[in-house]
Formats: structure tokens, sequence, C-alpha cells
């Protein structure tokens, strides 16, 4: 395990924020994907295709599990993770591997045993609850599907087919993303404007989101950036910005606009590339994000708090 160390700065900062905590990662290279979970901290590294463990409180490194590499348990392609309550489920685009939270691989499902399976088209496989959701991109027909499967792998029902628009070294504006939350998934569709499908755990279709018109356009952008899900809320950030500001929309699972903020997010790359994300995501009322220290040139773990009183709060719902 590589040696690493952090500090913990303490701001003061005024407006719209509150105190931040900032953590130096000084065993980070290149993060491709932050997640929270409760009390522990997930990063997935570009670099070597490790995934790094922390908890928040204490501040500490727990586990690094994972590398680049071709063996059974290694990431050929960049991997992502998707936490589950007693397991990390990572992909790579050609298969998933389900660790332990100790680290401790529990078995491997090799995506070259689906008979329809094609490396060039990408898939992602992770689990919800009982089943799974097989996600597909076809690079020709620059279409993104989105499968129900059942315990053994077996296809119930195709949920969604949604944009997947690839151009080499930019960002994707218009695309489809599938994120699972307790017994819920949500599909966002980007080329339909602030549009979500909500379908439960047996792919029942639950309701549609559409925000579009409380959607301030920026011109030759999407209406909807990027999203998340906590406490049963949807935390969705736009293109709208004030000043150096960005603004976040926060929404109930129902789709009731609750509240607008204007957050200063460090860790937003306009031009990232196409598969990596803005590197922040919130959890229990707590903004996470990382960011690049212009002068230091190591990475940073900002953590802020959301629940202030100065912040604008519609009156709703919307």
């Amino acid at each position: 395990m590589k040696k690493w160390a952090f500090l913990l700065l303490a701001l003061s900062i005024t407006g719209n924020l509150s105190a931040q905590e900032i953590f130096i990662l000084l065993d980070v290279q290149k993060p491709h994907q932050i997640a929270v979970d409760g009390n522990d901290l997930f990063i997935f590294d570009e670099a070597d295709y490790s995934l790094h463990i922390y908890s928040i409180s204490p501040f500490a490194l727990k586990l690094q599990i994972g590398q680049k590499g071709d063996g059974p348990h290694d990431f050929k392609y960049l991997p992502f993770v998707y936490v589950q309550p007693e397991a990390l489920a990572c992909t790579d685009f050609t298969k998933t591997v389900w660790f332990s939270k100790k680290g401790e691989v529990l078995k491997v499902k090799e995506y070259a045993e689906f008979s329809d399976f094609d490396l060039n088209s990408e898939m992602l496989l992770f689990p919800i609850k009982e089943h799974f959701l097989r996600i597909t991109a076809d690079h020709g027909l620059a279409k993104r599907h989105v499968y129900l499967l059942d315990s053994r792998f077996k296809r119930i029902k195709e949920l969604y087919e949604g944009p997947f628009v690839w151009q080499t070294g930019a960002p994707i504006h218009y695309r489809t993303d599938a994120f699972t939350y307790k017994d819920l998934i949500l599909i966002a569709d980007t080329q339909k404007g602030f549009h979500f499908e909500v379908f439960d755990v047996e792919g029942n279709h639950i309701r549609t989101i559409d925000k579009s018109q409380d959607v301030e356009k920026v011109p030759d952008q999407p209406l909807l950036h990027q999203y998340c899900v906590s406490e049963d809320k949807i935390y969705a950030t736009t293109y709208k910005r004030k000043g150096s500001k960005t603004e976040m929309i926060i929404l109930d699972l129902k789709g009731h606009i609750l509240q607008r903020l204007y957050l200063p997010l460090a860790s937003i790359k306009p031009k990232r590339g196409v598969v990596r994300y803005d590197l922040f995501v919130v959890d229990q009322e707590k903004l996470y994000e990382l960011n690049k220290n212009s002068e230091t040139g190591k990475w940073e773990l900002l953590v802020t708090g959301l629940e202030q009183d100065d912040f604008p709060v519609l009156q709703g719902p919307y």
C-alpha cells in the first residue's frame, strides 16, 4: 500500500457557504470518480485504477483495493464503483467485481458470458436489490439502452432507450444517465431537457419528472448538467451561473422543487472529457468535491455544509 498523508484545514467562508473543511490527498494522482456513503468516502484513481476508501470522521485512509491489469480481479478499462449496503460493485466495461467492505473479492461477472456482449459498444452492470441494471452504449446509432435483469442476469425488460452522443475528447452534453437509490431507478435524458423517468425495482414506471420550463436555458448547453440522490432528495446542477457560482436545484423524489442554491463549485471542469463527470457528490446535506489546487498541484477534498439559513429557499413545492 502506498504511503499517504492528509491535512485538514478549517476555512471561514462568507456569503452562502458555511465553514469549509479541506483535506489534502497526497496519495491521489488522477481521480475520476467520487462517492460517499455515510462516513465512507470512495475515490477511484485513473492513474492506476485503484479504489481509495477513507473514513470521513475522523479522516483516515481505511483501505486501497484494485489495480490496472489483466488479472481476473484487475481492471482493464476505466472502473467505476457502485456502493451497496454490504459490498462494492466495481465495473470496468468488461466485468463487474464485487468486493466486501474489507476488500475481499466476493464474486466476478464476466460480460463475455452475455451472448450479445460487444466491447466496442460498452457495457455497465450493477445491482439494485435482487436485480441488476445493464446499460449499453451503441456508438454507431448514438443510443444508450437501460435493461433490467433478474438475479440470474436474464433480461426482464428494457426500461429506456436514450441518446449517447459520443465525441472523443469532448464532454457529452446529450446523454442518458441511470442512477439507483434504495428501490428506485432514475434515468435522466438531457436531450429532453431537465427530464427524469422513475421506475421501481420491478421495472414499473412510477412517474416522469420534467422541470424544463423551470430551468433557465444557457446557450449551447443542455438544461441538466449532473445529479445525485441522497436523503430522499435529488441534487441537480444546471449550467446557469451567477458570477462564479453554479446553480444547484434540490427536488424531492416526486419532482417538487424544494430549493435553489448557487455554489462556487471548484470541481466543475467544462472540458473534463467524455466519461469524466465532474467530481462532486452530495450526501447527508453536505457537498463533497475534489479539486486540484493550482498552486500546490495536490488534489483536495472540499466538504461544505448545505444547510444554511442564508440560502435562498423557494416557496413550494413546484
